[in-house]
């Protein structure tokens, strides 16, 4: 009788004096994919060779793993006979509190042969395993209070209480019936920072604006982010052919997936905040912490739907910010292509390009062209007021060692131009070179 072949799935060995390589390729093979399945008495090729099972065989079994597998498994030991009476013992296990470990050792199945786990590796399974950190992992301060959070539930149908019951039942408490990272993000009173920056041009080496959006609910924050983006996704008409044409500045459907995801998948117990980057040709949404350990990239872009954050999801999907269908990265794909999306020093970062420049934009392009055009003595004198803003025209006169009547001239025409700006009276007001 043939068993088939080895596989991240299964293992075989020969016999009971291979028990602990058996059981380490158990906890291999659960860190790889949750299943397991180790058979004794059978042969490399899958022939079942047979071998001797005695009345305390599989309770022996049972000892080992008991004695030599954290976290502990309850494993399915059984022994069957073949058409030729040769005997052997199939060891099955299920679980995904990963990372499990054998006697101390911690492995990971590759194709049918059991690897080290590296830090990295062990990181990553920590992150993605059933033992959701950020739900175990104790609040910075117990001193919590929840106002915005009972709103949105309320608002909802869903009717919060105060009450140990309520906490737990939302993922808010650990085994300790104390305060957690979930409680944490959900509370009035957390420190998360969630930053939205708007830098000039196409890398970050002029930032214009930078607001703040955090220090409040997660839940509020997301919500604030969106509103944000929404009111700037300007519509741009065109009516220089036939039809009129209609194309908003991003797909914001894309952008709400892609934001909503990195605040639910982003790795909280780091302590750090996914961030949105709007530069003149494009918007990046980062997160940190990376895929989780089970999940390929082609099941990322596929949409399979491996929460980072067990719990987090569960908060999100009873206030509507999210649900398990995973649709979010293909609505992004279907839109964007592949290429949005990258993965980099434990980063997801998803680049969605604008269709057109901003009039914010547009207008900084062409005071740039413009200043490319002042003259020598223009650029003088915008180059003074630049450093003197409060002075007047005589004061600027003098310091560029140029007539009254001459730089009167020149910030008229700079004015005209939309490079230099003027606010206040002539006498207290100040100049705004832009």
């Amino acid at each position: 009788m043939n068993l088939g072949i080895e596989d991240e799935f299964t293992e075989f060995k020969e016999s009971l004096a291979q028990l602990d390589k058996g059981l380490k390729s158990v906890t291999a093979m659960l860190n790889k994919h949750g299943e397991a399945n180790v058979y004794f008495g059978v042969s490399d090729n899958g022939d079942v060779i047979g071998m001797d099972i005695g009345k305390d065989t599989l309770m022996n079994i049972r000892n080992r793993i008991r004695d030599r597998v954290e976290p502990r498994i309850y494993a399915d030991i059984k022994d069957y006979t073949d058409d030729n009476g040769k005997k052997y013992i199939k060891v099955s296990a299920k679980g995904t509190d990963i990372p499990y470990s054998y006697d101390g050792r911690y492995y990971v199945r590759n194709v049918s042969a059991d690897e080290h786990a590296s830090n990295d590796i062990l990181r990553k399974m920590l992150a993605s395993s059933d033992a959701d950190i950020i739900r175990q992992k104790v609040a910075p301060t117990q001193k919590l209070t929840f106002r915005s959070f009972f709103a949105i539930l309320s608002g909802l149908g869903i009717h919060p209480k105060d009450s140990e019951e309520f906490y737990s039942n939302y993922g808010l408490l650990n085994r300790e019936n104390e305060y957690n990272i979930n409680a944490y993000l959900m509370s009035d009173e957390n420190d998360v920072s969630i930053k939205v920056v708007v830098f000039e041009g196409d890398n970050k080496s002029v930032m214009s604006k930078r607001t703040e959006y955090g220090k409040k609910c997660l839940l509020m924050s997301i919500s604030e982010v969106l509103e944000y983006f929404s009111s700037i996704n300007s519509t741009h008409v065109d009516v220089s052919g036939s039809q009129r044409k209609e194309q908003t500045l991003f797909d914001f459907p894309s952008f709400r997936e892609a934001w909503i995801n990195a605040c639910l998948h982003n790795d909280w117990n780091e302590g750090i905040a996914p961030s949105v980057y709007m530069f003149d040709d494009r918007i990046e949404i980062v997160s940190y912490g990376g895929l989780p350990y089970s999940l390929s990239r082609e099941g990322f872009f596929n949409g399979t739907s491996v929460p980072v954050n067990k719990s987090l999801l569960m908060i999100f999907m009873a206030s509507k910010y999210a649900e398990q269908s995973g649709h979010g990265v293909p609505t992004i794909v279907e839109k964007y292509g592949r290429e949005v999306f990258s993965f980099d020093d434990g980063m997801i970062k998803v680049s969605i390009p604008l269709a057109y420049d901003r009039e914010e934009v547009t207008e900084r392009k062409n005071r740039v062209s413009l200043r490319k055009g002042l003259t020598k003595n223009q650029e003088h004198v915008l180059d003074y007021l630049k450093n003197n803003p409060m002075a007047t025209l005589q004061e600027a006169a003098s310091g560029c060692e140029l007539s009254l009547g001459g730089v009167k001239k020149i910030c008229s025409k700079l004015q005209e131009i939309g490079v230099l700006g003027r606010e206040g009276s002539k006498r207290d007001g100040r100049w705004i070179v832009k």
